[in-house]
């Protein structure tokens, strides 16, 4: 081994070193909290907990609901009632919905008859269950996804009671879609319950998320230019979130599943969505996975740079160096998505990690650069 290489080409791996100490940082401030958090197996409350209304929005939606509200009653927590906003359903939902309450005291129905031209009607049904809701604290809920277990909502619960938290923040898996979307969705959600540690949270998806129901109905938060350019509750959420005190759920109990696979598509639309508000928001969380993807591009660039380098040299014992560092940032990443796998019952993606790691700088700019696009057409 000629070390005489090494010497010429200083400052090339200088840096090398100083963006792998970067990137390296950013697993460990950002990310600490969801894969190693401390949780505890028995979950029991050992407080008096408060009620929680979970409000659902659905439009045809029969299919999905013959298996979410059995899961959702049988939920193990003493006060908690179901609220369910019905958008004009042309398929048997009103017949299950009528049903169902009539043995059930805490679910409760309501049906939204909305008309176009007073506004999209899945905010006015969003709105609807808030009112219609009976306890202090909302959960909004999907009707395609599914609560992982039992122990779902008391999972939140003593996240709030613990942590001493206004709002908790719950994760969702893409189990059944692809693993495009799936690494795209846990990076988003990974990083947004990184953020609400440094007291810097932000909203990309309003799905398994406890609110105190107050914070909708004062109105003191809102700001119409945000909610009226977006039309959607992640304008209103983001705002939320501004004003409480957010800790993010940990427990593997506390996860729910998509029981259907997201399109490429919606997947696509929804994070443009995301990106819209968040601009609008001035959600300064986010420019920290900016920077952090600006240092994992450089960094393997860098290392590309010096491989080939080394080719050119002939000399191949030198690729010891980088190659040590490149088999290192891949262990740590592993290591990361390990612990995800725990805390969220996300299982699989560890793999595939060192592979999403080296493209998640590619995607993350791809849709910096189409919302810039989409902000400047509008």
């Amino acid at each position: 081994m000629d070390l005489t290489y090494f010497y010429e080409n200083q400052l090339l791996y200088i840096l090398i070193l100083a963006f792998f100490g970067g990137i390296t940082l950013f697993l460990y401030i950002q990310y600490a909290r969801p894969a190693f958090g401390k949780r505890d197996r028995s979950l029991s409350l050992d407080e008096v907990a408060h009620g929680v209304s979970i409000v659902l929005c659905v439009k045809n939606e029969y299919e999905n609901l013959v298996r979410l509200l059995p899961a959702l009653l049988e939920q193990e927590y003493g006060s908690f009632e179901i609220v369910v906003v019905d958008k004009n359903s042309e398929d048997d939902t009103e017949v299950l919905l009528a049903s169902l309450e009539h043995f059930h005291k805490n679910l409760t129905i309501r049906t939204l008859s909305a008309d176009a031209k007073f506004g999209r009607d899945d905010l006015m049904a969003l709105g609807l269950g808030i009112r219609a809701a009976r306890y202090p604290y909302v959960i909004f809920f999907r009707p395609d996804c599914l609560p992982s277990s039992r122990k779902w909502l008391v999972s939140l619960v003593k996240t709030a009671l613990e942590k001493k938290a206004d709002t908790v923040l719950g994760y969702t898996s893409f189990k059944g879609s692809s693993l495009h979307v799936r690494h795209g969705m846990m990076e988003q959600q990974m990083h947004q319950m990184g953020a609400t540690r440094k007291k810097m949270p932000y909203v990309s998806w309003g799905n398994n998320t406890l609110f105190p129901k107050e914070r909708f109905l004062s109105g003191k938060e809102f700001e119409t230019r945000t909610t009226a350019w977006n039309q959607s509750e992640q304008a209103i959420i983001a705002h939320i979130l501004e004003k409480d005190s957010t800790n993010a759920c940990v427990y593997p109990c506390g996860s729910v599943i998509m029981n259907r696979r997201l399109p490429a598509g919606e997947y696509h639309m929804n994070r443009l969505q995301g990106l819209c508000t968040m601009a609008l928001t001035k959600s300064r969380g986010y420019c920290f996975l900016t920077l952090e993807k600006v240092l994992i591009a450089a960094f393997y660039i860098l290392l590309a740079l010096a491989f080939a380098r080394i080719g050119i040299n002939g000399d191949f014992l030198l690729m010891v160096i980088p190659g040590g560092l490149l088999l290192l940032r891949w262990i740590t990443v592993w290591i990361l998505y390990m612990g995800f796998g725990i805390h969220f019952n996300e299982k699989g993606l560890a793999y595939t990690a060192p592979l999403w790691d080296l493209l998640s700088p590619i995607v993350h700019f791809y849709y910096l650069v189409a919302t810039l696009i989409k902000r400047l057409k509008n």
